[in-house]
């Protein structure tokens, strides 16, 4: 039997279907959409209010996991990287950091993280020392949770195929769903309990 729990969420809190309130204060946007969706992929650089959103995760007992994520240049760029960290450095044990790579990253840089969540996607494996999943033609690389993150639109049928793949990797894993609205959550979020993940 799968030990696989799926976190599923979505990238930005830019839903365009009427998941919120007409009358919701923007600053209130993560507060809704987390008491719904147990997970959120940002990017690192992002005008949303980290800080914010930190304290909100801090105070609250309910499990949620924040992705930052990052291009593989600015990942790649010691400097640009260390800017970068040095804003939310102080939270890095409320999130994970993602990046998607074709090659995997120097040692300069897995010094500057060694202290952080991370994962990797990648379609080949990166040996970097990490625990390491292959699922749908992707290695994920990673220290903490993987994180699949994809932005294909699937129907009910393709939902269903995809968390079966994905449930080999039988350890929390964290869905992220790049363009799928609150509806298309709801129901891979409905798929996955019902296949007992």
């Amino acid at each position: 039997m799968s030990e696989t729990e799926f976190l599923i969420g979505r990238s930005g809190l830019d839903l365009q279907d009427d998941f919120y309130p007409d009358d919701l204060p923007s600053d209130w946007r993560f507060d809704y959409y987390s008491a719904m969706f147990k997970t959120l992929s940002l990017s690192i650089d992002t005008d949303e209010d980290l800080d914010q959103i930190f304290e909100d995760i801090e105070e609250t007992d309910e499990e949620f996991e924040l992705v930052l994520s990052i291009e593989q240049s600015q990942l790649f760029d010691v400097k640009q990287l260390s800017r970068l960290l040095s804003s939310v450095a102080d939270y890095r044990q409320y999130f994970t950091l993602f990046c998607e790579v074709d090659v995997a990253p120097g040692k300069a840089v897995m010094d500057l993280l060694v202290d952080y969540q991370l994962c990797f996607q990648s379609v080949k494996p990166l040996k970097l020392g990490l625990k390491e999943s292959k699922v749908n033609a992707q290695t994920l690389s990673f220290n903490q949770y993987p994180v699949l993150y994809s932005s294909e639109i699937w129907n009910e049928k393709q939902m269903r195929a995809y968390l079966e793949e994905v449930s080999s990797i039988n350890t929390k894993t964290i869905l992220i769903c790049k363009f799928a609205e609150s509806a298309a959550l709801n129901k891979i979020r409905i798929i996955a309990e019902l296949l007992g993940f």
